[in-house]
């Protein structure tokens, strides 16, 4: 493995890459070729070269690197440069589509045409993905940010039925104070009357190959002291396996360099002279999609070394463990040197690069691979109770035997409860300046209180069982479900935590006993929980009868998950129905943690509705982080108060009602409503076709509860020459609610009472007498003519 050092070493000054000259005669000397990656730098000369970025614009196609070309701190021929690249939030939302997933997996030679029938289930989807494609899962969890933006703009360009176009997913960026060089092109610089020409020759995602030349007299500013490395480690390795990685370094200048720092990545590095380097290799190892799964050292990731002098030699040694999971193949391993050269103001950082190829193989031996990780529910919110499945295969090619899987403990910081100090009082001592040393000293205090206040918590334990799961014998190609109960911390917040598991197992055909640790991400997302916090109604009294009320609601959310778009749709029926000017869906927009949004309606209450309270159905739909629709019906409750209702429960007449008689109509009136009717006053009405007059046209009856009866009168004079039959007269019957409960409304009850006029008996006899003695008369008196007539 040696060879690889003497071919593949790359050396960095103060954060580059260096690497052989290039020879180009028409643009002065060639003083360096080699890779920088993003954020390294070359010293060249007085020139120091920096990579910033490289970048596709996805506006014209071209791929640039940024190049930032200083000298003694000042930039030269800096321009800005803006371009359309991929927003990862845009991506990201995009991603959580099932329906562009389906295209997106498509585009990238994996079929999901099982999955496409759970579209709009997106837990099912998700299982489905898992267990029919779980190359294109790891694919998206490993796939590197350009790659999966590519990958999205193809899917968009393909697939023009889902309507989607790539503005949706650009946006613009500037660049500043860099030269934006496209692959081939060559930049001239002019450096205190002196050319010197950085040409791009090749651009990578992370990185870019250039070479500068220049004034010969420059290259003799390079390097006082070179370490140059070589590596030494086994030919193959093994899933599982856990290896030792000789790195051999020597000194090929003649000046001592001092502090000397040596780490494994699966990715080079680089830093500069603040750069805390232990902490940024294991950042980058927990973050990097192929350390979690080819491998991961053990013990410390950074090696250090006080000095080294000219032509010395020395060896560090390094352990990393193969992880289980790895897939045969060939992967880099990057060994990083990074040391400093000179003294005092003359001293400056030197990195340097080699690389080996580790070559996974597997063994004949039983090998266990968690190929598929489920919960049950797949949306956890903190508290949760849910179950989590593993599903175990054995890739191997012997039988496993005593297989353990472990949940093992597993913290995670969270924010504890502080209360904010306040210091304001201090602003009112008589000394200059005090105030504002308040206020930052309030607010440093309450940035410490804060820190201080996080706290350790098991992010999931298990519930009711034991904490380990075992299986007997595994034999090659057989797979087993290990279910465990598990309960989210409460304290956690919306993000993914891990739950770490451990494997253990013994393989045939040597007995070999292997441990493997995993962390498995737990997505907690949260549940929007909506509550109706308040409800009203303008009038406030809703009486049967009544239009346009108008019914003010407000929704509350408790929950931990934030639900978006809500609409509000009542759900109607008797005795409500909507007024001509009401919304029949309301939009509350997005509803965060603690949030809270109001909305209101109209009805119209039927005229003949009961008194009670009713509940008006809402049904609330919204869409949670994950982009599942779900809903909620809650009730408004509504109070329909009573109110009077007057009825004529009996009339009697004195005297019989009689043609030319004049009658007292005595009317009984009874309360059938629920509330007090006070000030009830009747009132007599009659047709002007009809033959009656009114000598008393109204009376007072007084207050009527529910239930009560009261009586009025009022005097009906028949005409003499009324035809006898049967009449209708009408009663106005007024009203005032009660008082007391705040009712001061006047009722108006239209009645008709029936009036049967019958033939006066009496007068007709007396004019028959009448006429029958008149005729008498006027018979004798004729008579009585006659006779004198003839004596005379």
């Amino acid at each position: 493995m040696k060879r690889y050092g003497a071919l593949l070493a790359l050396i960095l000054i103060t954060g580059t890459l260096g690497g052989m000259p290039v020879f180009a005669s028409d643009t002065g000397s060639p003083l360096f070729e080699g890779y920088l990656s993003k954020g390294e730098a070359v010293l060249i000369g007085p020139l120091m070269i920096t990579l910033t970025d490289t970048q596709k614009d996805y506006g014209n196609g071209e791929y640039y690197a940024m190049l930032m070309i200083m000298k003694d701190g000042k930039i030269l021929n800096a321009e800005e440069k803006t371009m359309l690249v991929p927003d990862p939030n845009k991506i990201q939302f995009l991603l959580l589509n099932p329906r562009f997933l389906v295209a997106l997996a498509e585009t990238q030679g994996y079929d999901l045409s099982e999955c496409e029938e759970y579209v709009n289930d997106t837990p099912a989807f998700n299982a489905c993905i898992l267990a029919n494609a779980y190359g294109f899962y790891q694919w998206l969890q490993t796939a590197p940010p350009r790659v999966l933006a590519d990958a999205v703009i193809l899917t968009i360009e393909t697939h023009p039925e889902l309507g989607i176009n790539e503005e949706d997913v650009l946006m613009e960026v500037t660049y500043p104070e860099v030269t934006p060089v496209r692959e081939n092109e060559t930049i001239e610089v002019d450096v205190d009357g002196k050319k010197a020409y950085i040409t791009v020759n090749e651009i990578y995602p992370n990185g870019a190959r250039i070479s500068v030349s220049g004034p010969s007299e420059w290259r003799t500013a390079t390097l006082p002291g070179l370490i140059i490395s070589s590596v030494e480690m086994p030919p193959t390795v093994h899933p599982g396996e856990t290896v030792t990685v000789k790195i051999h370094l020597k000194n090929e200048g003649a000046m001592k360099v001092r502090y000397i720092n040596v780490f494994v990545t699966p990715t080079p590095m680089s830093f500069n002279e603040s750069s805390s380097i232990a902490s940024a290799v294991s950042m980058a190892l927990s973050q990097s999609g192929v350390a979690q799964s080819v491998f991961y050292p053990e013990g410390s990731v950074v090696k250090y070394l006080e000095y080294l002098e000219g032509k010395e030699n020395a060896t560090v040694t390094f352990r990393i463990k193969i992880n289980p999971t790895a897939d045969v193949g060939t992967y880099p391993l990057y060994v990083g040197v990074v040391y400093t050269t000179g003294l005092g103001a003359n001293m400056k950082m030197i990195q340097s690069y080699n690389f080996v190829a580790l070559t996974v193989k597997k063994s004949r031996m039983g090998f266990i691979e968690v190929t598929k990780v489920e919960t049950e529910p797949g949306e956890i919110s903190p508290g949760d109770r849910f179950k989590v499945r593993f599903t175990l295969v054995n890739t191997g090619e012997e039988p496993v035997k005593a297989l353990s899987l472990r949940i093992n403990s597993y913290k995670t910081p969270v924010q504890g409860q502080v209360e904010n100090v306040d210091l304001s009082t201090l602003s009112q001592l008589p000394i200059q300046g005090v105030e504002g040393l308040s206020q930052n000293l309030e607010d440093y205090l309450n940035q410490l209180m804060q820190y201080l206040a996080k706290q350790n918590v098991e992010a999931f334990l298990p519930v009711g069982e034991d904490n380990v799961k075992y299986e007997a014998e595994l034999m090659p190609g057989q797979n087993v479900t290990l279910e465990f109960t598990v309960k989210a911390n409460e304290r956690l917040s919306n993000g993914i935590y891990p739950l770490r598991v451990e494997l253990k197992y013994t393989s045939e055909p040597d007995e070999n006993e292997i441990t493997d640790e995993r962390l498995v991400g737990i997505e907690i997302t949260g549940k929007p929980r909506l509550l109706l916090s308040r409800a009203s109604t303008s009038p406030s009294k809703v009486l049967p009868g009544t239009d346009n009320v108008e019914i003010d609601f407000q929704i509350d959310n408790v929950g931990n998950g934030v639900a978006r778009t809500v609409i509000v749709k009542p759900l109607l029926e008797w005795p409500f129905s909507f007024s001509e000017s009401s919304d029949q869906l309301i939009g509350l927009g997005s509803l965060g943690k603690g949030d809270s949004a109001k909305g209101s309606f109209r009805v119209n209450v039927a005229e003949n509705a009961s008194s009670g309270t009713y509940e008006i159905p809402l049904l609330i739909t919204y869409t949670n982080d994950l982009g599942m629709e779900g809903n909620v019906t809650l009730k408004v409750p509504v109070i329909i108060g009573s109110k009077p209702n007057i009825e004529v429960v009996g009339v009697r007449f004195e005297p019989e009602p009689r043609q030319g008689e004049t009658v007292n109509v005595y009317i009984t009136l009874k309360n059938t409503g629920g509330e007090k009717a006070t000030s009830v006053l009747i009132e007599g009405i009659v047709k002007a076709n009809q033959p009656f007059t009114l000598d008393k046209r109204t009376d007072y009856v007084g207050d009527l509860a529910p239930g009560a009866t009261g009586e009025g009168v009022i005097a009906l004079k028949i005409d003499k020459n009324a035809i006898p039959k049967d009449y209708s007269i009408q009663l106005r019957i007024r009203a005032v609610g009660d008082p007391n409960q705040g009712d001061d409304n006047v009722y108006v009850f239209e009645k008709s009472i029936p009036v049967e006029v019958r033939e006066n008996t009496r007068t007709a006899s007396n004019f028959r007498n009448l006429a029958i003695g008149m005729g008498i008369i006027v018979v004798v008196v004729v008579i009585y003519t006659y006779l004198r007539s003839r004596r005379g």
